[in-house]
Order: structure tokens, then C-alpha cells, then sequence
């Protein structure tokens, strides 16, 4: 049940396009190729100050600190993406399907489940454009690439935890699906994805503690340690915001603190969710438009 869900998923998405199956692989590299385009070719952002591009450049050749650089914001924004558009279509996921939430028989907690898996496939799709122009066309090759799949896991975990919870909410309180997009953009810009710690002026730096008590800070520097970063160039900034090379234990720290988070927020979600989803039917029902309910009856 649960394959042909994700199979649909799938499918429902490029139905009667022209380019049928090729738009799944298409689609996530467009993404970063826009992306790409408008902030390093057009606004020309730079993740990181000129001496540490410097010293890429002098390891490794002329202009690959601005390879590099387009290697970061592609493996930033890999994770943000399927987390993004994860979140504000799962918000919705019960309403949709309420033709068979309303079945006593069906298991309503796979739907979130199954959107995992659709998205998640579109990770792997984006993860291998980045890995086949990273480790095929440029030296920047991280050494721990094996921990991929374990961020992914906790990856997956947090999505499916958050996931729970919104669509839990979004059955009772409408609203909610209008104000995720809205709080996906606002995350997004404070979270270092298309900009670095150490580029915020100083200002600014009496609110860098939103970067601690961001849950997707970790993830995403987990993602880019582990996918392009050689270990004589990983590094990340420290709290006054100067460069700072990152042994293996900061990577596993960062790595267990995003999977306590993710442990966390699944275990209240899928709790929510559980204690609430013999209410969806009626709820679902009562929040059906009146033409639709004279339909019925």
C-alpha cells in the first residue's frame, strides 16, 4: 500500500506534461540551477571572507574557491528544499485525503509516511546531481560521505515528527496551511543556507542565537560536511563569528543534537497525531463546504 502510495505521489505531479518521467530528475536540478542564478550570477554572494577563499584557492587552484562556493549553497539548499516543500504539502495531507481518512479501515498515520518516501526520492535525485559534479568534476571530496545516510535517517525523522503535527492541527485550526509557506520563508532566511554567520555585520550579532536554537543549522552543516568538504578545508564559525576547523567530534555533536531534536519532535507529533485522528472523520465532515454537504445528503 505503502509503495503505491508514493508510486501516485509521483505521478500525480507530472501528469500530462510533455516530458512525463524525466521531469523527477529534472525538476530538482532547475531548482538549484535558480538558485544558482540568481545568488551567484546575479546578487554574487560569497560564503566566506577572502582569506579562507584564499586558501582554497591557493590548495587548490585558481577560481575553485568559487566552485566551491556554488558546492555550498547547492549542499545547503538540498536538505531545505525537500524540508520546505515537505512541510507545507504535508499541512494539508488529512484534508486532501478525506475520502479515506474517513474509512474506519485505513491507517491515516501513512500518509505522512508516504510523502516521506516521495520527496525523499527527490533528495536522492538532487544529492546525486551534487555528488556527480562535486566528486566527478572538482577535488572537493569529503572523507565521511558514509554519514550521509545517517542524516538523512534523522532527516526523515524530524520531517516525519513535524509532519504529524501540522497536518494535526491544520484538520482543526484551517489557517494554519496559509501560514506555513509564510513561516518556510521566514525560516529560510535565518538559516545560513545563501549567507554564512561570519557575513552578518556586527550589528547583527547580538541575534546570532537564533542560529543556536535553530534545529535546521546542524542539519545543514552535516549535509555539507559530509558531502563536499575535504577534511583539510571543513570548517564552520564560532560564536564571534571567525573561521574554525571542525574536528570529527563537532560533526558527530552536530549530528546527535539534530537527531535528539528529530527524536523529540517525532515523538511529540506522532503522539498528537495518534491521540487526535478519531476526531478527522467528523472534523473533516463539519468543515465541508455547504454545497457539498447537500451533495451528500
Amino acid at each position: 500500500m505503502l509503495r503505491a502510495f508514493i508510486g501516485r505521489e509521483l505521478r500525480a505531479r507530472y501528469v500530462g506534461s510533455v516530458l512525463g518521467r524525466i521531469w523527477p530528475f529534472l525538476h530538482p536540478v532547475l531548482i538549484l540551477g535558480v538558485y544558482w542564478l540568481i545568488f551567484v550570477r546575479i546578487l554574487q554572494t560569497r560564503l566566506g571572507n577572502a582569506d579562507w577563499a584564499k586558501i582554497i584557492n591557493d590548495m587548490y587552484g585558481a577560481k575553485s574557491a568559487d566552485t566551491f562556493h556554488i558546492l555550498l549553497l547547492c549542499s545547503g539548499l538540498v536538505p531545505w528544499l525537500i524540508t520546505a516543500e515537505f512541510t507545507s504539502r504535508c499541512t494539508n495531507v488529512i484534508l486532501e485525503d478525506g475520502g479515506l481518512v474517513k474509512t474506519i479501515a485505513f491507517p491515516s498515520e501513512l500518509l505522512p509516511i508516504y510523502l516521506i518516501g516521495a520527496y525523499f526520492t527527490n533528495l536522492l535525485i538532487m544529492i546525486a546531481a551534487v555528488c556527480i559534479f562535486a566528486w566527478g568534476f572538482t577535488p572537493f571530496i569529503s572523507p565521511i560521505w558514509w554519514m550521509l545516510p545517517l542524516a538523512m535517517a534523522a532527516h526523515g525523522v524530524f520531517l516525519l515528527g513535524l509532519g504529524y503535527l501540522l497536518a494535526t492541527i491544520n484538520v482543526f485550526i484551517r489557517d494554519l496551511q496559509q501560514l506555513v509557506p509564510l513561516a518556510m520563508s521566514l525560516w529560510f532566511f535565518l538559516t545560513p543556507i545563501v549567507y554564512v554567520r561570519e557575513m552578518l555585520p556586527k550589528e547583527a550579532e547580538t541575534w546570532t542565537w537564533i542560529f543556536d536554537w535553530n534545529p535546521m543549522v546542524p542539519l545543514i552543516d552535516v549535509y555539507r560536511w559530509t558531502l563536499i568538504f575535504p577534511e583539510k578545508i571543513r570548517y564552520t564559525v564560532d560564536a564571534a563569528s571567525h573561521p574554525v576547523a571542525v574536528p570529527m567530534s563537532e560533526v558527530w555533536r552536530s549530528l546527535g543534537i539534530f537527531s535528539a531534536i528529530a527524536v523529540c519532535v517525532f515523538f511529540v507529533g506522532y503522539r498528537v497525531f495518534m491521540s487526535r485522528r478519531h476526531k478527522f472523520a467528523d472534523e473533516i465532515c463539519c468543515g465541508a463546504a455547504p454545497d457539498d454537504r447537500r451533495d451528500r445528503d
